[in-house]
């Protein structure tokens, strides 16, 4: 087929060949959209004309009124009994009667349990939905030890260990490193005070005479500091003094930073006299020379140096030019998504967003969306936060608990939960608090820190232009307020690309075919570019990148790829009732994208386009048109095709509402 660019004959609409267009209406009457009145209509003849135009409200960001779906068994089997195992604890909260727990367990989903083949043993024992692949006719527990003698029954790493948790809860762990930083920060923020507040004081004296300092204005020593002592930044100017003032040299002894025992050193403050130097820029420069060529004097401590880390250390080189990217997603860039994506050639994938004051609580359920599959070699993690104290100190514990290649900060999470706190977009409103938090996690860590952030809060107030290049950056090409009802700003992304200044820098946004990825490679001035939904909707998206094609993936195919993401997910979240239905929920999470696929064998025209929404249309097997409906109650169906019958009580929104054309 002819790779055609033109855009299609209406604005907005895919186009699909007339042969696979079908009649909308049909649809609408028996189908309960994911996209509401809105998009799926309402046929209702009962209700009376509107005097007025109704205003629909879109859903954006996520969908709040989700239902919550909790499927807990019965009875509660103790771990050590499902395995086969006696329970020498006498104070066991849970029970201890497997035949009372089988009898209401429900029947088994299917004869094939994809962990005992795999792995010679089920980790679930009897609680497994999958029993009777693992069941000898006596009803004893069935162990392939040809496969089970490695030992190794999961493929993940930075499981969270009890001890780490029972200390971050009692809040005894130990930040040796975050604490000197932010306890030399909170100086500079007092001295930073007492120089705004000496100033004010100096412009406010009409007889330019300034008043000697008051108790109140000391900082940290209890006593008496003349106006000199606060002249140790670089952020105030010489210039905004008053000439007559005369500073002294004066010399005091201070906590080496970075060091965990008191040492003395020397900080000279610099001496001027009634207006004796007509530069003072230029005497502060050789002031600063001749520390430099002094032994006596620690020069890091007299001048302003932040990016100088708290104590020597190499850190991890990593390059990450020309490599794809797939980029953090939240609820549905899980372990068993982003596997399916390494196989299809992912070179770099990131974790979930963790939120750095959850990790520091020792929140299992934050603690799991660290986890890293075996697979990933190049793997990150991403957290979120509003403050210097919990992300420095949440980077100190990750770069000593956890195996990963980089750490990313959120600075582009829209949503009302995270902004309204301070994080995610709202830091890009506080270059001061951002650079203090950046800096901090620099020092303490010994792997590169990265963020991912947005172009701005607005759609036309962009901010990345002025933080670029103050820092290593990933920048996504859109706004918060933006969202994604309009497509990517790529040109502001190649604007923002001349600051900076040799650094690694990707684009993100829009990117569904291989033509998308090589025009902004070629033409943005970008290293690379992270794809996230292209990602959701097509995962072989990476393969078609490295190859330069577009693959025509039969509905076989793609249900291949379903069965082994359920594979991938009882074997991350098990494969006992709640695993199950963890997968399930996930599985439709995943779909509420994958929907999205046009194949390439209807389009008039290619590539396809992320924004253009497809007319009605049917595949070319029947598969494949169930493969493409918005109906969420046939993603449940092709779950229960996979995983077995569905909960009655089961029930499924997407939690994005990013998954339809105007989320």
């Amino acid at each position: 087929m002819e790779v055609v660019n033109n855009p299609s004959k209406r604005r907005g609409i895919a186009p699909v060949k007339a042969e696979f267009i079908i009649n909308k209406q049909n649809i609408q009457e028996n189908c309960e959209s994911v996209f509401g009145d809105e998009e799926a209509g309402d046929n209702s003849k009962n209700k009376e004309p509107s005097k007025k135009k109704s205003r629909v409200t879109r859903k954006r960001g996520r969908n709040k009124e989700q239902a919550k779906n909790t499927f807990a068994e019965p009875i509660r089997l103790c771990h050590k009994i499902s395995l086969g195992e006696q329970c020498d604890n006498e104070f066991c909260k849970f029970s201890h009667d497997l035949q009372a727990y089988l009898k209401v367990k429900g029947e088994d989903l299917s004869d094939r349990c994809p962990n005992f083949e795999k792995f010679g043993k089920c980790r679930f024992g009897y609680r497994c939905r999958y029993l009777k692949a693992h069941l000898s006719p006596d009803d004893k527990l069935i162990v392939n030890e040809e496969l089970a003698s490695s030992g190794i029954f999961v493929e993940e790493k930075n499981n969270q260990s009890t001890q780490v948790q029972k200390r971050l809860r009692t809040h005894s762990y130990k930040f040796p490193k975050a604490d000197t930083y932010l306890a030399e920060m909170q100086q500079e923020i007092e001295k930073q005070k007492e120089l705004e507040k000496a100033n004010r004081l100096a412009k406010s004296n009409p007889d330019n005479k300034l008043n000697k300092p008051s108790e109140e204005s000391n900082v940290d020593s209890g006593t008496n500091v003349e106006l000199s002592e606060r002249l140790d930044t670089n952020e105030v100017k010489v210039n905004d003094l008053n000439e007559d003032i005369t500073l002294k040299v004066e010399e005091e002894s201070d906590k080496s930073f970075g060091s965990d025992t008191e040492s003395t050193n020397t900080k000279k403050r610099i001496k001027y006299e009634n207006g004796d130097f007509e530069n003072k820029e230029k005497v502060k420069l050789e002031e600063e020379i001749e520390l430099k060529s002094r032994d006596d004097v620690n020069v890091e401590e007299f001048i302003d140096t932040p990016d100088v880390p708290l104590r020597t250390r190499e850190k991890k080189k990593m390059t990450f030019k020309n490599k794809l990217y797939l980029a953090p997603l939240t609820t549905v860039g899980n372990l068993p998504f982003r596997r399916i994506c390494k196989e299809f050639g992912a070179d770099i994938t990131c974790g979930e967003m963790a939120m750095a004051t959850n990790l520091l609580q020792g929140q299992q359920s934050e603690w799991a969306l660290l986890k890293r599959h075996i697979s990933e070699d190049c793997f990150g993690v991403q957290i979120c936060g509003a403050k210097a104290e919990h992300l420095v100190k949440c980077a100190e514990m990750l770069n000593n608990e956890i195996e990963a290649d980089f750490i990313d900060v959120n600075l582009g999470c829209p949503i009302d939960l995270v902004f309204n706190k301070g994080g995610g977009s709202k830091l890009l409103m506080h270059d001061g608090r951002l650079g203090k938090i950046l800096k901090g996690m620099n020092k303490v860590m010994d792997i590169p820190v990265t963020v991912k952030l947005r172009t701005g809060i607005l759609d036309n107030m962009p901010l990345a232009a002025k933080l670029i290049p103050k820092f290593q950056n990933w920048l996504h090409g859109r706004s918060r307020q933006q969202r994604y009802t309009k497509l990517a700003d790529w040109k502001y992304i190649t604007e923002v690309s001349s600051k900076t200044n040799g650094m690694s820098y990707f684009g993100n946004g829009d990117v569904l075919g291989y033509e998308d990825y090589y025009h902004h490679i070629e033409n943005d001035h970008v290293d690379g570019v992270m794809i996230g939904r292209g990602a959701l909707i097509k995962p072989w998206i990476f393969d078609e990148i490295k190859s330069k094609r577009h693959y025509d993936i039969s509905s076989k195919e793609r249900f291949d790829i379903l069965r082994k993401f359920c594979d991938y997910g009882m074997e991350h979240w098990g494969s006992d009732t709640i695993g199950i239905n963890q997968t399930r929920r996930f599985l439709c999470e995943w779909m509420s994208f994958l929907y999205r696929y046009i194949p390439v064998g209807l389009l008039e025209v290619l590539p396809q386009r992320i924004n253009e929404r497809p007319p009605a249309f049917r595949g070319r097997d029947d598969l494949e048109t169930l493969m493409a409906s918005p109906n969420s109650k046939d993603w449940v169906k092709i779950s229960e095709m996979l995983l077995g019958p569905a909960p009655d009580s089961f029930v499924f929104v997407p939690k994005h509402a990013s998954n339809s054309y105007e989320g």
